[in-house]
């Protein structure tokens, strides 16, 4: 009963400050907006980053998620109490330029005893322009949750997608606490007004804990990665590359190695229009030792299982999209190889997605996502595993007063596995919520 009441009075709240809101603005009002106080997190043409500050922000939100556990075969639903924080930092000099995101939150559950959650986000970045030909770059971002991350209130719900060698983000695993960190750092040089070259390297770590599986453990990943790209500026809007990528992706004993030569093309046109593509060869070397199950009953202990092959796969993507002072779609596919997000060594990783942000009517703002996904296993030490899953969302925006904005939110989920699975069990989730994100303020770093 106090649940109810509790969603209720959010539910009342929220509908009085925004009626407020309504009658306060008349209909044909156009109101001036500074970019940099822009609440929402919708990135149109027309927004950009506060520069040298820091914005604080805290939201709160009542949800239900009708399978806290991730489990069909064991359904339980629950409210679920979302509250957090999200501070953010940018600072630009004439050389370089820093920016810092650290987002926790934390999440307690009605029913659920001991499954309270503190996920967090950090991401930093920095650029460093040595000389007029020669800039650093360098891009850090650190995860922690548990189990299938709940959307939060101080984000986005877009998959990000693109080409290797970033960690394989399209496989989800419940109950485990997990910790993933990826960092690349670029060095870029401008031979020309045209012609670019890009040396890079790229760490990435996954690990995880808490959870024990009965036959197999899950499955850490070290992912070691460099490369060179080349860039040929064609026209004004066009640009046509050639990259060659090196990966070491370590998985306990077993280590597989990739070699790819991918061809890049970009192009942005007139009215926000943008495409992008590549694609090329890969060759795969697995060199796999995994501890398998016993097919007797009565034996309890796995025995190793090794497979060392070589393969040759293709690798490529393609994405579009348009880019308004009102509207964003975006729509990508890509298929390459990658590691297998802990429950595989190296897969086959395909996918499909869109993302629409839409600015509907004054004060209101639409988000609409959705991916479709598959992994599929490269050793047969897994007898053919797959995972195929769907996600998709929609969050509406409300500003509600000066610095408020109100969501609301839904989001769906579903995997399904099929072969020698070592984990994972079918999923399928909603979650629904309803929140608010409060603007504290923008503190000026002085200059």
């Amino acid at each position: 009963m106090r649940i109810r009441q509790t969603v209720m009075i959010e539910v009342l709240l929220l509908l009085g400050w925004g009626a407020a809101g309504v009658g306060a603005v008349p209909a044909q009002e156009v109101r001036e907006v500074d970019p940099s106080l822009q609440l929402h997190y919708v990135n149109y043409a027309d927004e950009s980053t506060p520069k040298n500050s820091v914005v604080v922000d805290v939201n709160g939100a009542t949800a239900y998620d009708d399978n806290v556990f991730s489990n069909n075969a064991a359904r339980l639903g629950a409210m679920v109490f979302q509250t957090g924080v999200h501070v953010g930092l940018n600072e630009e000099r004439e050389r370089s330029t820093v920016n810092l995101d650290y987002q926790p939150e934390f999440l307690v559950y009605s029913k659920v005893k001991g499954y309270n959650q503190v996920n967090q986000i950090l991401r930093f970045g920095a650029q460093y322009k040595v000389s007029p030909h020669f800039e650093l770059s360098f891009q850090d971002s650190g995860y922690y949750y548990t189990g299938i991350t709940s959307p939060g209130t101080s984000q986005g719900l877009s998959t990000e997608t693109g080409p290797p060698p970033s960690l394989n983000n399209t496989v989800t695993i419940p109950l485990a606490h997990e910790i993933m960190d990826e960092g690349r750092l670029d060095a870029f040089y401008q031979m020309s007004r045209r012609s670019k070259f890009d040396f890079f390297g790229n760490v990435g770590i996954r690990n995880f804990s808490g959870v024990e599986n009965p036959q197999l453990n899950l499955l850490n990943t070290q992912a070691f990665s460099g490369g060179v790209a080349y860039t040929y500026r064609l026209s004004a809007t066009s640009n046509l590359g050639v990259t060659a990528l090196h990966q070491n992706l370590r998985y306990g004993d077993s280590l597989d190695k990739i070699e790819s030569a991918f061809l890049t093309f970009t192009w942005q046109g007139r009215s926000g229009f943008t495409a992008s593509l590549f694609g090329g060869p890969q060759y795969v070397r697995l060199n796999d030792t995994i501890l398998l199950p016993s097919a007797l009953p009565a034996v309890t202990t796995g025995y190793l299982a090794r497979d060392v092959a070589a393969k040759w796969n293709g690798g490529g993507g393609v994405s579009a999209g348009w880019h308004s002072p009102g509207t964003v779609v975006q729509v990508s596919a890509q298929r390459f190889t990658s590691d297998g997000g802990g429950v595989f060594t190296s897969v086959m990783s395909t996918s499909e997605g869109f993302e629409v942000r839409r600015h509907v009517i004054q004060h209101w703002d639409l988000l609409l996502t959705g991916m479709n996904a598959q992994s599929k296993a490269l050793s047969p030490l897994f007898g053919g595993g797959v995972l195929d899953g769907q996600t998709g969302s929609l969050m509406i925006e409300r500003e509600i007063a000066t610095n408020m904005v109100a969501q609301v939110g839904y989001m769906a989920g579903r995997q399904r596995v099929g072969g020698m699975y070592p984990f994972q069990v079918d999923m399928n989730k909603n979650y629904v919520t309803l929140g608010f994100i409060y603007r504290v303020g923008r503190f000026p770093l002085g200059r």
